[in-house]
């Protein structure tokens, strides 16, 4: 795998913490961090940025090429952006389905499909950055969507007892969908029960899954009174990629301009929005306010 000068530096130094995440670097008192573990686009990180949590640091694990590109783009300075993903060993590893909802280092997922695109990425060990980035006094939230991943990191943190920082976990059992990791689940629950780890997973929740899934989660687990500047920020979508924010703006006044306009009126608007470069499909779901969700182009669809 080929990186760019800068793409390496920042590696090396999300890796070891980076941008003040070191221990060195660090002042000694208790800090709220939130781990979004398959970051993706930045559904679960949209939600952990509501000052409501009162998260102090968030780190967003992707390997994904294409998604860390939008990740970089959010306007926080709360965001860290590891380009690698979480597991039990220091290394590389090849990605199916990179840049999909559903992209996994293992190959036999059910959901991948047939023809579908690879690419070789970097793994962090998850005990390794743990204690390298974070202090016996830290309140951890660690989100897990990493189609799969979850039991390797999650054994890793039991193994070592990096286990032990953690406050909650939220955890996506994607090994359900991979035949040959599937009996990996029980075993791993049962090992939480036994350190009296607080975990809970979308069974338990009203949510499907997704972004709704970890706001209740955090709902249930954390709270916190933000200010009223802060509020208003996270209202307007302030913290988003500024081309996200864009589109979400023009996915509105495109609902309203339907509601109120004639339709030949509606019709030559809608012409003129696909001229700037937007193009709006569907009705959105996802991250966004007006529950758009963003393909890592110029795009927005409508999400899962």
């Amino acid at each position: 795998m080929l990186w760019s000068r800068s793409s390496r530096v920042e590696f090396a130094a999300a890796s070891s913490g980076g941008r003040g995440w070191s221990k060195k670097n660090r002042e000694v008192k208790a800090v709220r961090i939130f781990l979004d573990v398959g970051a993706h686009y930045g559904e679960s990180l949209d939600v952990a940025l509501d000052p409501r949590w009162g998260f102090e640091k968030i780190c967003s694990f992707e390997p994904a090429h294409s998604c860390q590109r939008v990740l970089r783009g959010f306007r926080d300075e709360r965001v860290r952006v590891v380009p690698a993903g979480l597991s039990r060993a220091t290394g590389s590893a090849t990605l199916f389905g990179a840049g999909l909802g559903g992209a996994s280092v293992y190959a036999d997922k059910v959901n991948l499909g047939g023809d579908i695109e690879q690419e070789t990425v970097s793994l962090v060990r998850a005990t390794d950055w743990v204690l390298a980035n974070t202090s016996d006094g830290d309140e951890i939230y660690l989100k897990l969507n990493c189609e799969g991943s979850e039991c390797d990191v999650l054994e890793d943190l039991l193994d070592s007892g990096a286990i032990s920082r953690i406050t909650s976990i939220y955890v996506d059992f994607d090994v359900r969908k991979i035949p040959s990791q599937a009996h990996r689940q029980t075993a791993v629950e049962e090992r939480l029960r036994e350190r009296r780890r607080h975990f809970v997973t979308r069974d338990v929740l009203s949510s499907p899954g997704g972004p709704r899934a970890v706001r209740e989660w955090l709902t249930m687990v954390s709270d916190h009174t933000p200010s009223a500047s802060g509020r208003l920020r996270y209202r307007l979508g302030l913290h988003r990629p500024r081309s996200i924010w864009l589109a979400s703006v023009v996915v509105r006044l495109v609902l309203v301009a339907k509601a109120v306009l004639p339709r030949a009126m509606y019709v030559q608007a809608a012409r003129c929005i696909r001229r700037l470069g937007v193009v709006v499909q569907a009705t959105p779901a996802g991250p966004l306010p007006t529950g758009l969700k963003w393909n890592g182009r110029r795009s927005l669809r409508r999400g899962k």
